[in-house]
């Protein structure tokens, strides 16, 4: 077990909860270790507020099989996880989120426009995923391919997965990408 990696992943949990981007057990986090055999991921049904050392599970991501303690199993996103670190070898980090404006418009008709501030707009608004059950090999699948050439994609009638090279970077997507959200939101409420 790699207790460097685990520490990040408890203080990035600890971060997400006191910035209000997480609501009760819903999100989870993972990163890649120097191998890239295996990642460490938050425990399915983890509570990211009193998230511990004893919540991150290593897990090999060719065959699936895990390390962990108090028989605590991996996220169910576990395969979306996997599927983004096969899919994209220069990730290290994935950051799934439910924070309230992004999810906000995830689960609305409106569209989420992309804004200056975090790399090359590549279109003009964020790439959304059709609805599929959380946990489900189809979302796995769609969301996986979506992060492809994105870095962040809002899960439709779900919530936000960003990637980055590092920890740092995934989260700092999320923030950015509820901040727009928030600004978004401001403005239509304004323009009514």
């Amino acid at each position: 077990m790699d207790n460097n990696i685990i520490e990040k992943i408890v203080k990035t949990a600890h971060h997400i909860y006191d910035k209000e981007m997480i609501l009760g057990k819903a999100g989870n986090i993972s990163i890649l270790d120097e191998s890239k055999q295996f990642m460490y991921i938050t425990a399915s049904g983890t509570d990211f507020k009193s998230l511990s050392h004893e919540d991150v599970i290593k897990v090999n991501i060719n065959d699936l099989s895990y390390t962990s303690v108090d028989n605590k199993v991996p996220s169910m996103e576990t395969n979306l996880h996997v599927g983004v670190y096969k899919n994209r070898s220069d990730v290290n980090s994935v950051v799934h989120v439910h924070s309230p404006y992004a999810t906000a418009f995830a689960f609305s008709n409106k569209k989420l426009r992309q804004l200056e501030g975090f790399g090359e707009i590549t279109g003009e608004y964020i790439t959304e995923v059709d609805y599929y059950p959380p946990g489900s090999k189809k979302l796995a699948k769609y969301a996986s391919d979506a992060l492809k050439n994105e870095d962040k994609v809002l899960l439709k009638d779900h919530g936000v997965i960003t990637v980055g090279k590092n920890i740092d970077e995934a989260t700092l997507l999320c923030e950015y990408i509820e901040g727009i959200a928030k600004t978004q939101y401001i403005t239509h409420v304004l323009n009514l």
